[in-house]
């Protein structure tokens, strides 16, 4: 039992009533504190001289509130503020100044020796060429120039950064506008990297164990996680928010194959989903909690829980080009079982509804396709061909021969990306099919 104390008293009781006393008084109303009535014409009036005090208190004490956050702030961060940071932070400024600015119809860069990849960034382009790497903004001013020597360039976008590397080469750079920020070479060559929203990414590689090995990365380029996978993995995706990797390896058995499906937390949980038989050609986040997975022979529809909410055969249709985009929505480009030189788009939303499907004519030679929202762009040689609104309206636009990537624009517009420029396709430049 314990010792009683003297009188039943608490040691802290003294203290805790006068922070009450002090705090009652604090919000006591001026008015409260006498009941004899305000004289107005008085040349100083108790009454205001009383709520100004109180008011000069309550500025001295938000005054300190701040002084302590701000020094905490800086205690507790003070790894990341450093001169390289506060430089980049002025840029960004800058940067977000040029977004806002007039988009250019004309974008210039070098010329790479071999086949170049693009993406979009904030509001800009990138270029991973087989010498350089550049950064434009929208309207065309040169922000990043940098020596490289990839043999297969290939560039991953997301907001905070992009990824370069070349496939089947030891090593990857991370990027904002302005420098690169992390190069990390890898003990074996890297085959793709994918990158979210956010700025989270994931590199596909392999180990001295492991056919395939997926190392998953946050958006502050700290290693998470590794994934590991006897099989060939085929298809991977972040989504959006960077919370989950989706992994799609190929597993063969003494059975034939199965396809796995992996969701795999940020905190290392992982849930999976097989299927027999089929192969995935590809999987993509629409959403921070909707995964699409493209097969052979179906297309899924999964939440990044593992539960499947839509599956959609294609009974007989063999899909040629597919798209997806995290605005939800998924798109592919079919051949028809029924019409072998009729070819089928069909555009599903996230939960894997089906928006529309329409047939098309004279696109044999399709090479490219691209969603922006839940309109499609389909690249042919000579020009391209713009579905819209639900499928009703077709219209054409030239487009340059050279082009060999077309980029949908935040405002409506695509960029039509070829060895050594680009040109912006506005919606004003599509007439309508006849």
């Amino acid at each position: 039992m314990s010792a009683k104390r003297p009188n039943g008293k608490h040691p802290l009781r003294p203290l805790w009533q006068r922070l009450y006393a002090f705090i009652k008084r604090f919000s006591r109303l001026p008015e409260e504190e006498s009941i004899e009535p305000i004289d107005f014409s008085a040349p100083s009036v108790p009454y205001y001289t009383n709520l100004a005090e109180r008011f000069n208190l309550a500025r001295i004490v938000l005054y300190m509130v701040l002084f302590v956050f701000v020094v905490v702030t800086v205690v507790s961060s003070r790894h990341l503020i450093t001169y390289e940071n506060l430089y980049y932070l002025v840029k960004d400024v800058g940067a977000a100044t040029l977004t806002a600015q007039s988009q250019a119809d004309h974008l210039n860069y070098p010329v790479s020796g071999v086949s170049a990849d693009f993406g979009l960034y904030r509001g800009g382009l990138t270029i991973a060429g087989s010498e350089e790497i550049t950064v434009l903004s929208g309207s065309g001013k040169q922000t990043l120039s940098e020596n490289v020597s990839l043999a297969a360039p290939q560039i991953r976008t997301g907001e905070q950064y992009f990824v370069t590397f070349s496939r089947g080469e030891r090593d990857f750079s991370v990027y904002n506008a302005f420098v690169r920020v992390k190069k990390e070479a890898t003990e074996f060559p890297v085959y793709d990297v994918c990158m979210g929203r956010d700025g989270a990414y994931a590199v596909l590689t392999r180990s001295a164990d492991y056919t395939s090995e997926v190392i998953f990365y946050d958006a502050d380029m700290t290693k998470r996680l590794a994934v590991r996978r006897i099989g060939y993995v085929t298809a991977m995706s972040v989504s959006p928010d960077g919370s989950t990797l989706a992994v799609v390896s190929l597993e063969l058995g003494d059975n034939g194959y199965t396809t796995k499906v992996s969701f795999v937390r940020s905190d290392g949980t992982e849930k999976q989903v097989l299927l027999s038989d089929t192969t995935a050609l590809s999987a993509e986040f629409l959403s921070d909690d909707r995964l699409a997975v493209v097969f052979e022979d179906r297309i899924v529809f999964y939440r990044n829980d593992s539960v499947k909410l839509s599956e959609i055969p294609y009974e007989g249709d063999t899909p040629l080009l597919t798209a997806a985009t995290t605005d939800g929505y998924v798109g592919l480009l079919m051949a028809s079982r029924e019409q072998l030189d009729e070819r089928v788009l069909k555009v599903y939303d996230k939960n894997g509804k089906a928006t529309y499907e329409v047939a098309l004519e004279d696109v044999d030679d399709a090479s490219e396709l691209v969603l922006h929202g839940k309109n499609v762009y389909i690249r042919l040689k000579t020009h391209i061909l713009y579905v819209s609104e639900q499928g009703a309206k077709q219209a054409v636009a030239s487009v340059p021969r050279d082009t060999v990537s077309l980029l949908p624009d935040s405002n409506g517009s695509l960029l039509a990306c070829g060895p050594a420029y680009a040109v912006r396709i506005k919606p004003s430049d599509f007439r309508v099919k006849s």
